[in-house]
């Protein structure tokens, strides 16, 4: 393909692969392509090398084709930041197909020559390192590469030798909580020295992030494609605080609707170095249109994410403690998981109902009405068996067998459900909240829980961090921070219809909770809130 995009612009190119310069074969050159392909020119050695990749690769690797379109844009929202310079050494660690050096090479002032004589990259596929090379040497005319200047490297460990001036590129998303993503010993050791304080849960993706900032000289910029989830993931806080210090936030792109084949939200973030963390300029889509400013909050960048909610500041709310003040709050992990497998069975008169987060609702459930997943299966009546527990989390499920809420995890607001009688049992991520026997009951947690003020708040600090930029991943210790109301009087009139909708159901709806609750915290008159929080519930 390198040698018929040649022939079409009348290019002499070699194409090197892994130190060997590889030849077309002439019966592949004869045969017939449409001129419409071709005309892709040198963006088309990447389309190809992406198509050759498996579907597997493509999780494994964490390597998704970046567009010319994005590309471009991204390209553009960097230069608004800081405007590209004749002489700027640009390197994208993680090249793939070479289509961020291309926008680049567009951008930059020069001669063509010039230009790709400026770019740097590496990768750890030999595939990706050839084919970007041959892409620049398509763009520039056939003008030669050094040896050097894009080669096989790991980018997160790799030393560049000489001053750079802008990274940018689209790194490999590799979360390191997914099986066959996460790093191995080596890998993790050598990163470990390089970041001692940085925790091994942060996705690749945003250590990339990090090590541009740490390349990059003073006055240049770094533009990198990142997962949505890392601007508030909590793995990724040493690393956020980090680059506060030495490369805050200038400007953030938000891709507008998933464009990679990732299926994540994603956004590209525009560093600087030297600079004060200040508000950020914001762009959303291709070509990029411009969005209000956001200011990052201490610990979360989540708020860059935000385009539609109601702007909410805590400290001009009624509140009075934490909910970690008066329950305990809790969630499993993979051995409360797996320590449940031979413990499920179908069951319509089960006295334990296991709970994913699919049959939580806003105050009520949906057990026996829908399928549900559970240990790659469906189920309509999942009950638990409690002699079958696996004795190594007996202990936990028995502890949770009490009058409690329960939340569903990765939603776009706050959903619990009301456990009275202590038969349902969380199945992980699903968040368990316990009441204190000395601290308020199960309605007035429900208040809380079922509250525009509380979605509005979490959604501040947890956007993104599902699979979607405006959904939110709900864990125990950001529900546990959340603020209880301070206008007492107001609470107990809201948890009153909680209990008269528990004991019919259809006696009360939640929106009318959801705005008794906004009294509860002193802020009756924010219709714009409730209204905002009204069209997130769930349409069953």
């Amino acid at each position: 393909m390198v040698a018929l995009v040649a022939r079409s612009l009348d290019v002499e190119v070699d194409f090197v692969f892994d130190g060997r310069t590889v030849s077309p074969d002439p019966q592949t050159l004869a045969d017939p392509v449409d001129d419409g392909v071709l005309d892709v020119g040198p963006w088309l050695p990447g389309f190809v090398r992406e198509a050759m990749l498996s579907d597997a690769q493509r999780s494994g690797e964490g390597a998704h084709h970046t567009s010319p379109e994005v590309a471009a844009a991204v390209v553009a929202v960097a230069g608004d930041v800081r405007p590209w310079r004749a002489g700027d050494v640009v390197l994208d660690p993680a090249v793939g197909g070479g289509a961020f050096l291309l926008a680049v090479a567009d951008a930059l002032p020069g001669t063509p020559g010039e230009r790709v004589g400026l770019l740097r990259g590496c990768d750890i596929d030999p595939l990706a390192v050839a084919t970007a090379r041959a892409a620049l040497q398509l763009w520039s005319g056939g003008e030669a590469l050094g040896p050097d200047a894009i080669r096989v490297a790991d980018g997160l460990l790799e030393t560049w030798h000489e001053p750079i001036d802008a990274v940018i590129g689209n790194p490999p998303f590799l979360s390191q909580l997914r099986d066959g993503t996460a790093r191995d010993d080596s890998r993790r050791a050598s990163l470990r020295d390089r970041w001692p304080s940085v925790g091994g849960y942060v996705d690749d993706a945003l250590l990339f992030l990090l090590a541009a900032a740490d390349t990059v000289q003073t006055d240049g910029v770094v533009a990198m494609i990142q997962p949505a989830s890392v601007l508030g993931a909590r793995d990724g806080g040493a690393v956020r605080a980090r680059l506060e210090e030495i490369a805050p936030p200038a400007a953030v792109w938000l891709d507008g609707g998933q464009r990679f084949a990732a299926s994540v939200d994603t956004v590209a973030l525009v560093l600087t170095p030297g600079r004060e963390a200040a508000v950020v300029s914001r762009s959303v889509g291709v070509p990029p249109a411009p969005l209000p400013d956001a200011l990052p909050e201490a610990g979360s960048w989540t708020p860059l994410l935000l385009t539609s909610a109601p702007v909410l500041d805590r400290a001009a709310l009624a509140t009075a403690g934490e909910v970690g003040d008066i329950a305990a709050v809790t969630a499993g992990f993979r051995d409360q998981y797996y320590g449940l497998r031979d413990a499920v069975h179908e069951d319509p008169s089960a006295a334990l109902r296991l709970m994913t987060s699919g049959l939580i609702d806003p105050l009520s459930d949906r057990w026996g009405r829908v399928d549900c997943r559970f240990d790659r299966r469906a189920w309509r009546h999942p009950g638990v068996d409690l002699d079958q527990v696996d004795p190594s989390i007996q202990g936990w499920i028995e502890a949770r067998l009490v009058p409690k809420l329960l939340l569903a995890s990765q939603t776009k607001t706050i959903e619990a459900v009301v456990d009275t009688t202590g038969t349902m049992v969380p199945c992980t991520p699903v968040v368990s909240v316990e009441p204190n026997a000395a601290g308020a009951g199960l309605a007035h947690l429900a208040v809380v829980l079922t509250s525009p003020i509380t979605t509005a708040l979490l959604l501040r600090q947890a956007a993104g961090t599902a699979l979607s930029s405006d959904a939110m991943r709900v864990t125990a210790r950001s529900i546990a921070s959340l603020p209880l109301p301070g206008n007492q009087a107001a609470w107990d009139a809201a948890a009153a219809l909680v209990e008269r909708r528990l004991a019919s159901p259809d006696s009360v709806s939640v929106i009318e909770i959801g705005r008794a609750s906004m009294a509860a915290y002193g802020v009756a008159e924010r219709f714009d809130l409730h209204n905002w929080w009204q069209s997130r519930l769930p349409a069953r």
